[in-house]
């Protein structure tokens, strides 16, 4: 039972990309702080079990303002 949403970061280069850091975060407003300080990498989300649907709303809302996000 994962608690805490999981953030990896990853250097986008044409070549591959590149784990460069991995962050746990208690809530979702940290997580998109996080996101919104890092513009141009590419992200891996993991949510935690109690994730709501506005949850991955918002997630898809930072992929429709061009983050590169994608879910575990």
């Amino acid at each position: 039972m994962q608690t805490k949403w999981v953030l990896e970061i990853y250097q986008d280069s044409r070549r591959k990309n590149t784990l460069t850091s991995i962050h746990e975060f208690d809530d979702f407003p940290s997580l998109r702080t996080k996101i919104v300080e890092n513009p141009g990498r590419m992200f891996l989300v993991g949510p935690p079990t109690n994730a709501t649907p506005n949850d991955f709303q918002s997630l898809l809302d930072l992929r429709s303002q061009g983050f590169k996000v994608e879910r575990k």
